[in-house]
This record gives C-alpha cells, structure tokens and sequence, in this order.
C-alpha cells in the first residue's frame, strides 16, 4: 500500500483548486495515463536513437513534449475536452507514423498494441472506445489493405498481423471492461452514499421531531405538578406528585439519551464571511455568562491593540466557539467562583489575512467527568497525566468546537492542571480594505467586569420582574395557558402572540420588558422573528431581551438562537424557577 501511494503521488498531479473528489480522480486518472504515456514515448525515442531511426526518433521525442505540455495544463486545471482529445489524437497518430515508417514492424505493431490502454485511460470507456476503435480500423486498413506506398507491410506475414490486430482488440476488450467495472462500482458506492444520507437526515428529522413532541407535554406535565405541589397541604398528595417529578425526570434522561445519538450525525453549519467587530462579538458572548455568573465568575477580556477592529470571517462560529469554551469551564469548575481570561494576540499578518492566538483560561482547574452518570470528578494531574488532547475534548463535549476550529485550519490545544486550566488555538480572519473598513471604538483598558464588558450595548434601565411587560410568543393553547398558570402570581402584565407575525405586529406598538419566544411556529418561526425584532431595535438604539423558550434540543439549536439575537435559551422540559432566574438576570 504505501509503494503504491508512493507511485500515485510521483505519477499524478493534484491541482489544487478542484474539491470535488469525482472530479479530482478523473484529474488523477487522465495525469497517471499521461505521465506513464510520456515516460513510455520518452523510451521509445531513445531506442530509435540508438537504433538509427533519427525521423521516427524526433516524431516520438515531440509527442512526449506535447504530452508534458499537457500535463502542466492539468496541474493548473485548464485540462478541457478538447485537449483530452488531441492528447488522444496525437498519441494515435504518432504510433501510427511509427507504425508505417519504421523497418521494425514488429516494434510498430507491439507499440501500437498499447493505444487503447491511452485512450480509455485518459477519456473512459464510452469516448476512449470510440477513438480506439477509429484507429483500430486505421490499424487493421494499414495491415491488411496492400498499399503500394507501404511495401514494407505488405510483405508481412499474415500470421504477425492477426497476432498484432488480436492484441490490438485484446487489449481494447480488457481496459473497456475495466473501466466500465470500475465506473459501475463507483456509481453503486456514490448510490448507497446518498442512500446513507437520505437516511441519517430522516433519522434525524424524525429524532428532532420526536424530541420536540415529547418535550412540550413534559414541560406541561413538570410544570402543573409544580403547581400542584405549591397549593397543596395533602402530604399523600405531595407523595403522588414526588412520584410524578421523578417518573418525568426519568423520561428527561431518556429523551436526552436519544438527542446525544442523534447529534452524531448532525450537519455542520456552513461558513459565511461578513464585515464584523471582533470585540463586539466575542463582549457579546461574555455578557450571556456575566449576566447568568455575575457571583460567582469575573471575565477579562484583552486583545492586542493592533489587530484590526473591523474584519472579514464568520462572527457565528467565532461567537459558538467561545460558548462552547466558557460553557465547558463554568460547568466544569473546580470552585464556585473563578476568573476567566480571554486573550486575542497577532500572529503574523500577510497581505489581506490576519493570524490570531486566542486563549481561553481559568484561575482553577476543570474537573473531567469520568463516568456516564458525569458524578464523579478528579483533576486531570492526578489520574489523566498521560491522557491525550483528543481525550479531554470528548470528556469536556468539546468535538464541535474542535470541528470549528479544524476547519479554519487550526487546531485545539487543551492544557489542564491542579491550579488552572487554558484552552488555546489559532484562527485566521481576513483583513478589511480601508474603503470598506467599519470603525467601532474599542476600549483601551481590560474589561474585568460585567458593567465594563457592555460598555458598547444599548442602555436600559432596571426592571422589576412583577412590573415587567411580559410577551409570550407561543402557538399552542395549551402550553399558553401553562406558562401564564406558572408566571401569573410574579407577573402583572403578560401579553400573548400566536406566531412570530403577531409577535412583530404587537412590538410595534407596545413597549415589552421581555420576550418569551417559541421557535417552531406557523407563519413565522421564532428565529425570523428575532432577527427582525433587532432590526428594527438597530435604528432606535435600544434592546429588549428575548428567551428562547423550545422543545429543541438538538446540537446546535441553542447557537442558532443565540446568533439570531436571542440574549438566552431554555429547553423544555424545564424548571420554573431556572426560567424565572434567567427573566429576572435580564431584567436587571
């Protein structure tokens, strides 16, 4: 195996700029055919040197430099139809001038012999067959028609020219076949591909839609049992409704299970490249954790001073990085409070791209989760000295953001020890022109705070949640009327939107506090409705929060609704009073 990678890098010529696998084989093919050509013409001009032929020696020498002109034209991918032809025409009809030419004739019939093995290799079988079967019947008009011009072939035997026309036909047979085989295995296995993914993506939907149907009536069934469990004094009662917290909470488990297989097979968003701030996005990540830790863990935030403040890539996969990463460290952490360091310094910076290191830290160490019920933590220096990188990125649930950052071009490096952890990788972003570059002041100072990492966000003024104006964007009547149920005694004024729609017509013309907001609605989702709510909140300058509240919970639905301008997420099943907590963190 590795002799024959060894022949297939020193034979064939990968261009660069082609990603289609199909097609990069078919480059590969029609290179490995012409460079064998080249070598095996190169050969044949050499022994008619030696052999004193000098006419036939230069005819065979300029096919070989047209055929490495060729093959520079399929190192820069400019290898088109026509040129595959004329490779073909002009190998055919250099054997064929050898053929008539030379005294030799059985050196003539044998190198003629190997024609088809060219042309199925460099047009496939279905062209390839054609243009061996034109000069087959050239071949067999050349042997068997006596021409007065050719006295040399005349004269053959008749046995040497059924030996040579057998091998000719022979040989065209066995490389048709071949190639055909070859094309019909590739064809079945791109079938069966396609098959595969058809499946896993019905899989997937299925999954996706079952986790959602089944979450919604758990939250309602959590929710009433909640209730329930506050207005009643019966202690057989509170003993049912125990009962009924633990069987759902069992189910929690079991539907949870069934998501992490299906995030398996989970897709990769794909890549966009827009103008953005650097600071903004990586400020807007922190502040998500500021306002849910603002006790318990202080960020600091500090990029060099001379990385650009405006630059071209994809702020979404730099934003699910870094909440992937600090996530990984707060439910991870040794102790209850922490400092996280967030550093972005300059690598190098060539021509219209820009080199970053960023490191992701914390004053205390990260507890890897050993087992399957995640309940038992121990320090990585302790048990884990001789673990792998790739280790602590299963264990720490962080083979996403390895993926994020591999197709960059980077890689994760995880460096953990009884005092501190640190998470590092490069990434590269292209650099804005100056008539396209977008200025957005960025602080001098490290933001060490909260209060100083919102320094470039609207201003809003503290709400009580009791007073808070309270929209719920929900379309099922039922799950209305339990989110109302659970938030009626701690909120006067709750409003109701059917769909995403209603939920833009009504923020028009009132002023909310906060929003609740489904996301799988008619009409409009609840994505779409967000990102036109911060539209239209981008011209007034003001902000008003919003709470993904859904029965999504797939890998990657709680970044998708952060990226769309949600300030927070919750999944269903859920507790009351985690929702509660995250409006009254918004509010503040």
């Amino acid at each position: 195996m590795n002799l024959a990678n060894r022949l297939l890098a020193l034979l064939s010529i990968s261009p660069k700029n082609i990603q289609e696998k199909e097609q990069l084989s078919k480059v590969q093919l029609v290179s490995i055919t012409s460079s064998i050509t080249s070598v095996f013409f190169l050969v044949l001009s050499v022994v008619l040197f030696i052999t004193a032929k000098p006419t036939q020696g230069l005819t065979m020498l300029g096919t070989t430099i047209i055929l490495v002109v060729i093959q520079i034209f399929t190192a820069k991918n400019i290898l088109v139809n026509e040129l595959r032809q004329g490779f073909v025409i002009t190998s055919g009809f250099a054997l064929l001038f050898l053929l008539v030419t030379i005294e030799n004739t059985a050196i003539g019939i044998l190198s003629f012999s190997v024609l088809p093995l060219i042309t199925v290799g460099v047009l496939g079988h279905s062209k390839g067959g054609l243009f061996s079967s034109f000069f087959g019947v050239l071949y067999l008009a050349t042997l068997f028609i006596p021409f007065s011009f050719l006295p040399g072939l005349a004269e053959l035997p008749i046995n040497l020219k059924i030996i040579g026309s057998t091998i000719y036909l022979l040989s065209l047979i066995h490389i048709t076949l071949i190639d055909f085989i070859r094309v019909n295995i590739h064809n079945q296995l791109e079938k069966q591909l396609l098959d595969q993914e058809s499946t896993l993506k019905l899989k997937e939907d299925f999954i996706s839609n079952l986790s959602h149907q089944i979450r919604t009536p758990l939250n309602n069934i959590m929710v009433v049992a909640n209730i329930l469990e506050n207005i009643s004094n019966d202690e057989k009662q509170k003993d049912l409704i125990d009962t009924i917290h633990a069987s759902t909470n069992n189910l929690v488990n079991v539907v949870n299970s069934m998501v992490e297989i299906s995030n398996v097979d989970i897709k990769e968003r794909g890549s966009i490249n827009i103008n953005f701030n650097l600071y903004s996005t990586i400020n807007s990540t922190i502040k998500l954790f500021s306002t849910q830790n603002s006790n318990q863990t202080a960020f600091s935030l500090k990029i060099d001073d001379s990385i650009p403040q405006s630059l071209i890539g994809d702020p979404v996969r730099i934003k699910q990085i870094f909440l992937n990463l600090i996530e990984s460290i707060l439910k991870n952490r040794s102790s209850s409070k922490a400092n996280v360091t967030i550093k972005v310094s300059k690598i190098r910076e060539v021509k219209d791209s820009i080199e970053l290191s960023v490191e992701v830290s914390s004053n205390k160490p990260i507890l890897l989760p050993l087992n399957e019920g995640h309940n038992l933590f121990i320090t990585n220096e302790s048990t884990l000295t001789s673990a792998s990188t790739q280790m602590y990125i299963d264990l720490l649930e962080l083979s996403i953001t390895q993926k994020l950052i591999e197709s960059n071009g980077g890689k994760l490096q995880i460096a953990l020890s009884a005092e501190d952890a640190a998470f590092s990788f490069p990434y590269t972003l292209n650099v804005t022109t100056s008539d396209t570059e977008v200025v957005t002041p960025k602080p001098k100072p490290a933001a060490t705070h909260e209060s100083d990492l919102s320094m470039d966000a609207p201003i809003s003024k503290a709400v009580e949640l009791e007073n808070a104006n309270v929209l719920l964007v929900e379309d099922n009547l039922i799950n209305q009327k339990i989110v109302v149920l659970s938030l009626k005694k701690l909120v006067k004024n709750i409003d109701i939107a059917n769909n995403g729609k209603e939920a833009l017509d009504k923020f028009g013309t009132s002023r909310f506090d906060i929003i609740l907001m489904d996301i799988q609605m008619p009409i409009m989702n609840g994505i779409v409705a967000t990102k036109k709510i911060r539209e239209i909140e981008a011209s007034s300058n003001s902000h008003t929060p919003i709470i993904a509240i859904t029965a999504n919970a797939l890998l990657g639905d709680k970044e998708e609704c952060l990226a769309a301008g949600m300030d927070d997420y919750i999944s269903k099943p859920f507790q009351i009073e985690v929702l509660i907590q995250k409006m009254k963190n918004l509010l503040k």
